[in-house]
């Protein structure tokens, strides 16, 4: 008789134990809970709700603007803004619900796996502009080739988002574990996939002033109204993207716990600040509508490139 009531303490005790830890991974990592100033949160402040509700906001609208224009334009390449915007609109809609449930783990890895790769689909639109120019004016006035850019800089990108993608995950599993273990080996990791991002995008920047200095004769003085605005829209966007991710660079390398990471106010104006700006100037400036084929540099009807799911497959 005393064995089964031993076993039943024990059972029941064991029981016991599994629930408060059990109800201890719910509270940190799962369920909604408000905020205690006792217990730190994993990004070490409460995500404020304004910046939520306007980010999310803008980023929402651009992207549909985008959508409507890359159907429109049936410029399928140029689709890389809307889903750069639909990334960021995730990220800050995830930010925004961890306004109201800041011990949220699955909001917290989604929010940093999504907002650290979002830029990288605004550069890979940025690229392919490059790629258009230089099919308009004519392969002499670049150092490379237009299908080269795309191979080289698009390569580029993917290997940024999968390395930025799976370093996020890692440091923010290891963040809202609990108890919390270090995240040193993600943060590494995301740290490598944005220097990746940062020397692609520099060593683009170098090429494309190259470019667009080379055929300065051809869409300056009026010849090219248009596509002087998308060459300013264009620059103004690539420099966006470079402070942001030296940014991030600098904020990941100070650690979880580091002043900028800490502080919202850095993130909201030299993160999403600079993102919202540049996907809008991108709407405002649709590649599409500032890049004529209908004559090329040497005056004669131009091939469209790249504009049909057929060239693109034939890349």
């Amino acid at each position: 008789m005393a064995a089964p009531i031993a076993e039943l303490v024990q059972l029941f005790t064991r029981d016991n134990n599994q629930t408060a830890s059990e109800l201890q991974n719910t509270w940190s990592e799962q369920s909604c809970q408000a905020y205690d100033p006792s217990v730190e949160t994993s990004y070490n402040y409460v995500p404020s709700l304004a910046p939520g509700v306007v980010f999310t906001v803008i980023f929402a609208l651009s992207m549909v603007a985008h959508i409507a224009q890359t159907v429109l334009s049936r410029k399928w390449w140029y689709s890389s803004f809307a889903i750069g915007a639909l990334a960021e609109l995730m990220g800050w809609a995830a930010r925004l619900a961890a306004h109201y449930c800041p011990y949220s783990g699955d909001l917290f890895s989604l929010q940093i796996s999504i907002l650290i790769i979002a830029p990288c689909f605004f550069s890979a639109g940025i690229y392919y502009i490059l790629g258009q120019l230089i099919r308009k004016w004519g392969r002499q006035y670049s150092l490379i080739s237009a299908n080269l850019y795309l191979w080289i800089f698009i390569t580029a990108d993917l290997a940024s988002i999968a390395i930025q993608g799976a370093g996020g995950g890692i440091a923010s599993s290891a963040s809202s574990a609990s108890p919390p273990k270090s995240t040193a080996t993600g943060t590494h990791i995301m740290i490598a996939g944005i220097a990746i991002q940062l020397a692609s995008m520099s060593i683009f920047c170098i090429l494309f002033l190259y470019t667009i200095f080379r055929a300065r004769g051809l869409y300056l003085g009026g010849r090219d109204t248009k596509v002087t605005q998308l060459l300013g829209a264009t620059i103004a966007g690539a420099a966006l993207i470079l402070i942001r991710n030296v940014y991030r660079a600098v904020e990941l390398g100070q650690g979880w716990s580091g002043y900028l990471i800490s502080h919202e106010a850095y993130f909201c104006v030299l993160d999403a600040g600079l993102m919202s700006l540049c996907v809008l100037i991108f709407n405002i400036f649709y590649p599409a509508r500032h890049i004529d084929f209908s004559q090329s540099a040497l005056g004669f009807h131009a091939k469209e490139p790249l504009g049909s799911e057929e060239e693109m497959t034939g890349l």
